[in-house]
């Protein structure tokens, strides 16, 4: 019995065929209109609540397997290096099938480079494109090492690795801070402020870091109705579930 399942990525498109087998996704990932093979990619599949299930590298052809542990639904996240990841939506692994695959990456977050990404956010934030937005930035390639050195923002920033931030003061009265400023900056968390200590963002949920001091922003501060104009500045922290809408 043959059939044809449908997942949309965030922002991708993800086609599943399947036919009886084993309880396993073997497949191929190309990328854009070209369908480019998208190789050399790390692919995580993820059962309920995040758990990581396998993981596979994509070959020249951009092939792959990965296997479930269970039926049920799953989530693949695609990393590749010098963009975003993309992560599908939920789908359903049946018991004892083989879903042949081929995935198309499109959109401007599967196609576009991490760093066009983010400025385009960024420019979505602040309604125009702060000086030097990008001149303090830490990408996925220099993240991914430091998940196994560090547990939080907090630490990563303490590393030096956010040149010219700082973490001041304890407990709640705990914020980040540039050099020179005398009061703390706002953290967004995937384009979105919110009010929380550096702390408690997991490194593992971090893919991207870009920190923005007062004079690059300019007049984009006044324009932004959500930007809370006591702070000083901003640290733009964007993770593996960041979407560009």
């Amino acid at each position: 019995m043959y059939r044809s399942l449908f997942l949309l990525l965030l922002p991708a498109s993800l086609v599943l065929a399947s036919e009886a087998s084993a309880q396993r996704i073997d497949g191929v990932i190309v990328v854009g209109a070209a369908k480019i093979a998208a190789q050399k990619a790390q692919l995580t599949l993820l059962g309920k609540r995040d758990r990581v299930v396998d993981s596979a590298t994509t070959d020249v052809f951009g092939g792959f397997t990965l296997k479930g542990d269970k039926p049920g639904k799953y989530t693949i996240l695609v990393r590749r290096t010098g963009y975003m990841p993309v992560t599908t939506e939920a789908f359903e692994l049946p018991e004892g099938e083989v879903l042949t695959d081929t995935v198309f990456l499109v959109g401007r977050q599967a196609e576009n480079s991490v760093k066009d990404v983010l400025t385009e956010s960024i420019r979505r934030v602040f309604g125009s494109s702060p000086l030097g937005a990008l001149s303090r930035y830490v990408g996925p390639e220099e993240l991914g090492p430091e998940r196994d050195r560090y547990m939080n923002l907090g630490d990563v920033v303490r590393s030096g690795k956010l040149l010219g931030v700082n973490v001041v003061g304890i407990g709640s009265n705990q914020c980040l801070r540039f050099a020179g400023e005398g009061g703390c900056a706002q953290i967004f968390l995937d384009g979105l402020p919110v009010d929380i200590r550096s702390d408690i963002v997991s490194i593992a949920d971090v893919e991207a870091l870009v920190a923005i001091r007062p004079m690059e922003l300019g007049m984009a501060v006044t324009e932004a109705r959500r930007w809370d104009n006591t702070r000083y500045g901003a640290v733009m922290v964007y993770t593996s579930r960041f979407a560009m809408r």
